[in-house]
């Protein structure tokens, strides 16, 4: 079973709003190099820094915002480019 659909199962049934671009939020610490750590809609950039900012600021020494459409992943060993 996939994450999100363990998710679904034990949480409420609702969805989330789409007004608005996805972002992508990652973190940092004293302990490492970033990592993801969710996603928020927003309209705007400054929107979705003050959602990921009331989410995540008491808990994290930083946070990056990248929109979703951008963020590519992909393996080094297997990019035929």
């Amino acid at each position: 079973m996939r994450m999100a659909e363990r998710a679904s199962s034990t949480g409420p049934k609702t969805v989330r709003a789409t007004t608005g671009r996805e972002w992508e939020l990652f973190v940092s610490d004293d302990e490492g190099p970033p990592r993801h750590a969710g996603s928020v809609s927003a309209p705007t950039a400054d929107v979705a820094r003050e959602q990921a900012r009331n989410l995540l600021g008491w808990s994290v020494d930083d946070v990056w915002l990248c929109p979703a459409d951008e963020v590519e992943r992909f393996s080094p060993s297997e990019d035929s480019r």
